[in-house]
């Protein structure tokens, strides 16, 4: 008990349950949790209450033959009746039970049941009391117990502290290096008692050592052990629960394991081909039942969210390869959030309220994406790769373009766009080189890098035209005159977006007419003349909203706030910019959000509020920050940098 550390709030709870009359108590969780721990600290700072008799037994729940209620009983009994043969009938054993303990004030601790119908009648009359633990979460409503304490894992603060209670080497390292291990154990009291103990039997170790051995996933579990030492043993620890499963169950339970994050029934069902709701629930129940599987309610989703701890993810995972399973698993995995992703794109591109509810699912879901997206890489050599590999990452920008633009930064969109580019190349689909060409161009466009955009634009043109894919071709147009623009070419630019209107307009392709139109706006601004680039915007504007182009709108809508800017009618920009401003939030553009920001700024500093200038400008420096613009980052900062000499800051 000298190193009980991290269950302070749970103990006072149980004890003040006792206070008030209960006389039984449970404590569920997965195996290392804590629960033994837990229940002995409990039952030493009750004890003095229950002067007659401590016991406990261990009820053998994890293993292949657990106790009898019967054998329970009996060695329960014997120290009260010694030299006395017990009864063989079971009615009169139970009999005798309640008798001994109904005249008695006895504590009993019942550790590592197996299930209710094991503990039944195994719970003594008052004023005795007993404590129970189970890696199964389970009530005993008859008795008052209506739900158990199920224990979690150890919070970061707790988890340090345990640790550093456990071994002196550790007193003088920094919260940060702490906090390292502490993940690696994932928090588990068990993991973090086999941490310290590994730190304490090796005098040539520092902790620097041990966040080395435990940071290759693929061997942490077999690292956390102790040897010759079954008790500090993370990973025979939660065998002993794999074990109790049946076959089918083993195999459900390997198979979440491909989910790296918490995922909803949806996606469970389709990787486990379950038929049915029902038999899913029941699966779900067995897991949950046995501390195997977390549940949690989520508000994104509007569904139930279910996750393993981390070390029993691990574990998962292991079996998932050992069974030779995991290529068919993943594959499987990576195909439903891809169909999944389209799903949302293809809602997502309507517009109007689809728009914010495709980006908050979209943003949901691409970290599962994102998972099977680095399991597919050529470079992964831990796993197997599905023969699908290629296909699937050659697949992956064209299922969710163009919401992906807008949750992912251009950095990491440049990443993502290369290796699909390469997976293209090697499976010698130019359509699908083409497309990868252009969306790194964009990218790099909308990093500042116009120059690299070009380069990208002109590969995707040569492709476009060698296949004659004309409506195609009108769209790469119209990005090389963005591009061009950018670099202050404006006649290109012009030349550009004339001809991607031609194409746009050949096509009956509104959605492209209308940024073509405005595109020619900003032309026709730069040169002067913002009546001509007014007319433009506007008539941009009317399509935008038609086609409900959302992004367009925004972008459409800022222009004209600049144009009324020039011509000295601040009102309507003001009007133009907060509405650009309250789309360009809603739909994540934080590229066109940061220069709306900016542009906000310019027209309060011309006004002379240099404060309140100077809020807008910094709110664009850190928009740019986020999305990892350099450019626009070296621009606000020497805004803001010359303002706040003239505020004297």
């Amino acid at each position: 008990m000298t190193d009980f550390t991290g269950r302070e709030q749970e103990l006072t709870q149980l004890k003040e349950s006792f206070s008030r009359g209960a006389i039984i108590i449970g404590v569920s969780g997965a195996g290392g949790i804590g629960k033994t721990e837990l229940a002995r600290k409990l039952a030493y700072e009750i004890a003095d209450n229950y002067p007659d008799a401590q016991m406990s037994i261990d009820l053998k729940g994890t293993s292949e033959k657990p106790l009898t209620s019967e054998d329970a009983m009996r060695r329960l009994l014997e120290p009260f009746h010694m030299g006395q043969k017990l009864p063989d009938d079971e009615s009169q054993l139970k009999g005798l039970y309640q008798q001994t303990f109904g005249r008695k004030k006895a504590l009993l601790l019942l550790d590592n049941a197996v299930n209710a119908a094991q503990v039944r009648l195994l719970i003594p009359p008052a004023p005795s009391v007993a404590i129970i633990t189970s890696r199964q979460h389970f009530s005993l409503t008859e008795f008052g117990l209506h739900e158990p304490l199920r224990l979690d894992v150890l919070t970061p603060e707790k988890a340090r502290e345990l640790l550093r209670g456990a071994s002196p080497k550790l007193n003088g390292s920094p919260d940060e290096q702490i906090n390292e291990l502490t993940k690696l154990c994932g928090h588990l009291p068990l993991a973090l008692r086999v941490a310290a103990s590994l730190l304490n039997d090796r005098l040539d170790w520092e902790v620097n050592h041990l966040i080395k051995r435990l940071t290759d996933e693929r061997t942490r579990l077999r690292q956390l052990k102790r040897e010759d030492d079954l008790i500090l043993d993370v990973e025979a620890t939660i065998s002993l629960s794999y074990n109790l499963l049946d076959d089918d169950l083993k195999k459900k339970f390997r198979s979440l394991g491909i989910f790296t994050l918490p995922f909803v029934a949806v996606s469970a069902k389709t990787v486990l081909r379950v038929e049915s709701d029902d038999e899913l629930d029941d699966i779900f129940g067995k897991l949950i039942k046995r501390n195997l599987l977390n549940y949690q309610e989520s508000e994104v989703v509007a569904r139930n969210l279910y996750s393993m701890h981390d070390l029993i993810h691990l574990y998962a995972t292991t079996k998932l390869l050992e069974e030779k399973e995991y290529e068919e698993i993943l594959t499987c995995h990576a195909e439903h959030f891809l169909k999944w992703a389209n799903e949302i794109n293809a809602a997502y591109v309507k517009g109007g309220e689809n728009f914010s509810k495709g980006l908050e699912q979209f943003r949901f879901i691409w970290a599962h994406l994102y998972s099977a997206y680095e399991r597919l890489l050529p470079e992964e050599s831990v796993f197997p790769l599905p023969q699908m590999a290629d296909n699937w990452l050659s697949e992956l920008p064209g299922k969710c373009i163009p919401v992906l633009h807008w949750v992912i930064s251009p950095k990491e969109g440049i990443a993502i766009f290369h290796s699909a580019l390469d997976a293209a190349c090697r499976l010698g689909n130019k359509r699908l080189q083409g497309d990868h060409l252009g969306n790194l161009g964009v990218a790099y466009l909308r990093l500042g890098r116009a120059r690299k955009a070009i380069e990208m634009f002109e590969q995707e043109l040569a492709i476009v035209r060698a296949r004659a894919h004309f409506r195609r071709e009108g769209a790469v147009l119209g990005n090389l005159g963005n591009a061009y623009y950018a670099l202050g070419d404006l006649s290109k630019a012009v030349d550009f977006f004339e001809q991607s209107l031609e194409f746009d307009r050949e096509f009956k392709d509104r959605r492209g007419e209308g940024a073509n139109l405005s595109n020619l706006g900003l032309a026709y601004a730069d040169t002067g003349d913002f009546h001509k680039a007014i007319e433009l915007y506007e008539q941009a504007l009317i399509i935008a909203r038609e086609v409900r182009d959302r992004q367009n709108e925004s972008i459409t809508l800022s222009n004209l706030g600049n144009a009324y800017i020039s011509l000295k009618v601040p009102y309507k920009a003001i009007e133009y910019y907060e509405q650009s401003l309250s789309i360009l939030r809603e739909i994540g553009d934080y590229l066109h959000e940061g220069t709306v920001l900016g542009n906000l700024g310019t027209y309060y500093s011309d006004l002379g509020d240099t404060h309140k200038a100077l809020q807008y400008y910094e709110q664009a420096l850190k928009v740019s920050q986020e999305i990892g613009n350099d450019k626009f980052e070296e621009h606000w900062l020497s805004i803001i940098g010359t303002m706040r000499k003239r505020l004297d800051l």
